[in-house]
């Protein structure tokens, strides 16, 4: 028999099972949809447990891509079109660039898409990429002239 219960004004859902407890959000702040929820949630839980149903899909990494970049992000055109490009370039087989910022933001955004997938539940290992994900600093070397125009 499962239980409701509120915590930071959202109910939840808690079930034990084999002397283990689950408990899952309802995303709901209202009782009455909490209580409307509770046995479908508690089914789904159960049906997950004596795997009647896989919950992990287990994407390969090019739907992957599609489905993070279909999804709502709160990102603005051009880092849109960045994610775009570096991920279609890593599903296409395209060595990592050389230049050690370039590479770094090529990994990081990488990573980031596994990431999301474990978090979404589409992937059952993430494939993170090792290595550096920060890059080398720039560094200006100012002329005589330069220098003059400052100071």
């Amino acid at each position: 028999m499962a239980s409701l219960y509120k915590k930071r004004n959202v109910w939840y859902i808690s079930l034990m099972v084999n002397h283990q407890r689950i408990t899952r959000s309802l995303r709901t702040k209202d009782y009455s949809t909490a209580k409307t929820l509770k046995p479908i949630v508690e089914t789904s839980i159960l049906q997950e447990l004596t795997g009647i149903t896989k919950t992990c899909l287990d994407l390969p990494f090019p739907k992957l891509v599609q489905r993070f970049l279909q999804a709502k992000h709160p990102w603005s055109q051009s880092t849109y079109d960045l994610n775009k490009y570096i991920l279609n370039a890593h599903v296409h087989d395209k060595p990592l660039p050389s230049n050690p910022s370039s590479r770094a933001t090529h990994i990081r955004h990488i990573n980031q898409c596994w990431k999301w997938g474990l978090k979404h539940n589409l992937v059952k290992h993430a494939n993170l990429i090792p290595g550096d994900t920060k890059g080398e600093s720039r560094v200006r070397v100012y002329t005589e002239k330069e220098l003059n125009l400052i100071f």
